[in-house]
């Protein structure tokens, strides 16, 4: 009887660890999609004029079908979990820094527009568009790119890529929060 006993507590604590482990992972996997979206990235007075240009591209959901990327699918590296999710936590704690740190009006979205290829991740393209290599060989686009001889990045040519009409949004907002006057909001 103390055996059969000593076995049931065993046997319940391993049921604990594992509604545990299985609770957690699905606390950890959601917080992690709900923190990889625009409307989670467009809480930020800041971003939101490149919430309104994501939602107005081909990768935003302005598409036949809907379908729409996460901001992590094109801003964070998808060589491997671990360098994803390392990337993840560096982006955000970054950006957090600097909305908390930094007047909006302060930060020059077209100088960082300029260096795009910082900030979009070959690995997220390739990870979507699978086929490119295949689907664009009989026409010669991207071979140089496939073939390893060019410097080129995704974001080097598609310059606009997942952010439509930006340029609008940058200055709908500049102007709606009078960026260039000293006023935060």
């Amino acid at each position: 009887m103390k055996k059969r006993k000593k076995t049931l507590y065993w046997l319940a604590g391993l049921a604990s660890i594992f509604i545990l482990g299985v609770f957690a992972w699905v606390v950890i996997e959601t917080g992690i999609e709900v923190t990889s979206r625009a409307e989670f990235c467009g809480t930020c007075h800041a971003m939101e004029p490149m919430v309104k240009s994501y939602l107005d591209s081909t990768h935003g959901g302005n598409n036949d079908r809907g379908i729409m990327s996460a901001c992590t699918d094109c801003h964070v590296s998808h060589e491997n979990v671990f360098v994803h999710f390392l990337g993840k936590a560096q982006s955000g704690t970054h950006d957090a820094w600097v909305t908390l740190t930094r007047k909006e009006g302060t930060l020059d979205w077209q100088a960082t527009r300029e260096r795009r290829e910082e900030f979009v991740y070959d690995s997220g393209c390739l990870t979507c568009h699978q086929n490119l290599e295949k689907a664009t060989a009989d026409n010669g686009f991207h071979t140089m790119y496939f073939n390893n001889t060019t410097d080129s990045q995704c974001a080097t040519c598609h310059t606009e890529i997942g952010h439509a009409n930006l340029n609008m949004y940058l200055l709908e907002t500049k102007y709606k929060y009078r960026f260039d006057e000293d006023v935060r909001h």
